[in-house]
């Protein structure tokens, strides 16, 4: 199995207009992707940010929880084929979330599929297939 590096890495924010323009205006970023997901709850918006190899997620959700040190929800980490990592990952016995593997066609340029597993200390871990 090959990981081909970080997909990106996410963050809860409380206010997306806010959060976007401190990491383009004073960090460099650049705006790559914007979405806004339905839940039931109101609307969850997603924008993706890039500098360089780096893409963080902004995900503003309609109820926030405050915390001191912020939020980094997950570890996305690319691969190539995520059915073949999918396999290969269940052979180890390690089993995914119910219900966490996402085909979304509307998040990034031409879209993405990825699943959801916990690492050994409960770590929110996501295997991301980006299409190019």
């Amino acid at each position: 199995m090959k990981i081909d590096g970080l997909a990106h890495v996410g963050l809860f924010i409380q206010n997306v207009e806010r959060s976007e323009e401190f990491y383009t205006k004073i960090l460099g970023f650049e705006r790559v992707w914007q979405t806004c997901n339905h839940t039931q709850d109101g609307e969850e918006i997603v924008t993706f940010i890039r500098n360089g190899n780096l893409i963080i997620e902004l995900v503003q959700v309609p109820k926030p929880e405050k915390r001191k040190d912020g939020w980094f929800d997950h570890i996305a980490m690319r691969v190539e084929d995520l059915d073949q990592v999918i396999e290969h990952i269940k052979k180890k016995g390690i089993t995914f979330e119910a219900g966490s593997y996402t085909i979304a066609p509307h998040v990034l340029e031409h879209g993405s599929r990825w699943i959801l597993l916990r690492g050994p200390d409960g770590e929110h871990l996501e295997l991301n297939e980006q299409f190019f």
